[in-house]
């Protein structure tokens, strides 16, 4: 238990990271609106109905619809309440990653730098972002690393009660993120992989505990792959349970595939969204969201770049070039991890690891390639698997770094010691106070319409706001831009929030939503990007709903 306080004071530390972030961040991430909206559902409709409604995995709205009742005994009902409740189940998960992200590391490595890979995935920042913000991204990852950690675990003592916990891992992952699948998937070809290899020289790796035998012949190396059966079956009995619930594999693919991410293409719905009399013949554009700004991804060559861009950034370039360093450094950071462990092992250590994670990020990034090339578009959250699988190598080689930084420098020991801590420290103090920025400051806006909504809508009243934001933190009944149709067929509608940058785009979104303005509404108020701003950022209209649309144009 002693070994491990230094792991818990680096949770108790992100913890207390996270906790700042979240007070101050008192806006959701526009995607958070849409896993907080599910979660109102499993609040009020049955499990089964809510998922089958649902147009994202489940898992993360049922925990947050879980956890909201405990949140509002502590600080009252309201979208605070379920904002701080998103926020708390992704930190929660952001914290529980740090567990497996260790136990690889231990294995690859040493304990050593196991709390510099826990300390590293703690401080980068876009995990961290996702940690605390209203997303299922941190709990999709915690789910992909128990995988691969169970995985090896399985493989090196060629057991099925750990397969088994991989593939319940891999199957619970994906009911919060459809792409964790691929995870037991790697297990899987990593397990098919250390068994011909075992067969191919006739043994298997003497240097792990359990990881195999010398001589073992072929028929009893097959005799240890008892575990495939277990993890397949455990995964597929998760998946296929969610695909009879829901009625097919996953609706977050098949609206992406529907929607074709970079284009106007509108998703074709059961029950199509009419419009009023007069707006059918008008050429207008209602699309959800300004995709305009987004590069269009154009064959393989350009999505590679751009996922390693993307890695570059996510590891802040610092920590990229450890991980090239550790990776080229691999041999001589096993040799200090030999004479610094003391658990008897003689040879290199953690082949499985090193063959599941290897595994992983080469199916991961075949399986990314193929959906940037597909939908034309790459996030930077994508890549968080691949920048996680990364930290025990940027690990090992800013450990190899700072051991040779006193012998570069020529420094006593003692000085050489204080060099270290103070390049640890600049480094720590620089991504911690990164961390605990204010979320999304350009929303400030929005936070105030919300307010003013809040104090003066009246409770019959909707409200169409085009981002979301504000209607969420009035708590008013309405409209997203995605059902612009039902609400301006809505009599009750009364007030229009609009951000100003979706007016000045020169798109045709942007020229349809300014005439719908100009024909039926009346500016009402603005408010700042954020405060103590010149500039508008966000307008509320007063909507009065015309007799007849004839002769609109944009």
């Amino acid at each position: 238990m002693a070994g491990r306080r230094p792991l818990f004071a680096i949770i108790l530390v992100a913890a207390g990271l996270h906790a700042l972030a979240i007070a101050r961040s008192p806006l959701p991430a526009q995607d958070g609106l849409k896993f907080i909206r599910v979660a109102r559902q499993f609040q009020v409709d049955s499990w089964p109905d809510a998922v089958r409604g649902a147009d994202v995995h489940p898992l993360y709205p049922a925990l947050i619809a879980a956890t909201e009742p405990v949140v509002s005994r502590m600080i009252g009902h309201g979208p605070d309440a379920w904002r701080i409740s998103a926020q708390v189940v992704a930190a929660i998960a952001s914290l529980g990653l740090l567990v497996p992200i260790y136990g690889l590391t231990r294995r690859l490595f040493d304990e050593r730098i196991a709390l510099m890979a826990a300390a590293i995935l703690a401080l980068l920042p876009v995990p961290a972002e996702v940690g605390h913000d209203t997303l299922s991204d941190s709990l999709g990852l915690l789910a992909t690393l128990a995988t691969l950690r169970f995985g090896a675990v399985a493989i090196r003592t060629r057991a099925w009660q750990p397969a088994l916990a991989a593939g319940l891992a891999g199957g619970i992952g994906y009911l919060a993120r459809p792409e964790v699948v691929v995870a037991p998937m790697a297990v899987a070809l990593a397990w098919v992989v250390a068994t011909l290899r075992g067969i191919s020289r006739g043994d298997e790796a003497a240097d792990e505990p359990h990881w195999g035998s010398a001589g073992a012949s072929p028929s009893r190396m097959w005799t240890h792959v008892t575990g495939l059966p277990a993890l397949a079956i455990s995964t597929l009995a998760l998946v296929g349970s969610y695909a009879l619930v829901k009625g097919q594999v996953s609706e977050k693919l098949a609206l992406r595939y529907g929607a074709a991410i970079g284009s106007q293409a509108i998703v074709h719905r059961p029950v199509p969204q009419l419009l009023p009399r007069g707006l059918k013949e008008a050429d207008l554009d209602f699309s959800a969201k300004e995709e305009g700004e987004r590069t269009t991804i154009r064959g393989p060559r350009k999505a590679i770049s751009m996922a390693l861009t993307e890695w570059w950034d996510e590891l802040c370039w610092g920590f990229a070039v450890m991980t090239l360093w550790g990776l080229a450094r691999q041999r001589f950071v096993l040799g200090l991890c030999r004479r610094a462990d003391d658990d008897g092992t003689t040879g290199p250590r953690g082949g499985p690891e090193r063959l599941v994670l290897g595994v992983f990020a080469a199916v991961f990034l075949v399986v990314l390639v193929r959906h940037a090339t597909s939908l034309g578009y790459l996030s930077g959250r994508h890549m968080l698997p691949i920048v996680a699988v990364s930290v025990p190598w940027a690990a090992a080689g800013t450990f190899v770094c700072l051991r040779g930084l006193g012998r570069v420098l020529r420094l006593r020991p003692g000085l050489a010691r204080g060099a270290c801590v103070a390049a640890v420290a600049a480094v720590v103090t620089v991504l911690a106070v990164y961390q605990v920025r204010p979320g999304h400051p350009t929303r400030r806006g929005h936070l105030a319409a919300g307010r003013w909504l809040q104090a003066h809508a009246e409770p019959g009243e909707a409200v169409l706001d085009t981002r979301g934001w504000a209607r969420f933190v009035s708590g008013s009944n309405g409209y997203d831009y995605w059902h612009v149709r039902q609400a301006l067929t809505d009599s009750h509608l009364r007030y229009v929030v609009v951000g100003v940058e979706e007016l000045a785009a020169q798109t045709p979104r942007a020229r349809t939503l300014s005439s719908l303005l100009a024909y039926a509404a009346t500016p009402l108020i603005e408010f700042p990007v954020f405060s103590g701003s010149k500039d508008v950022g966000v307008r509320i209209y007063r909507f009065q709903q015309p007799g007849s649309w004839e002769g609109l144009t944009p």
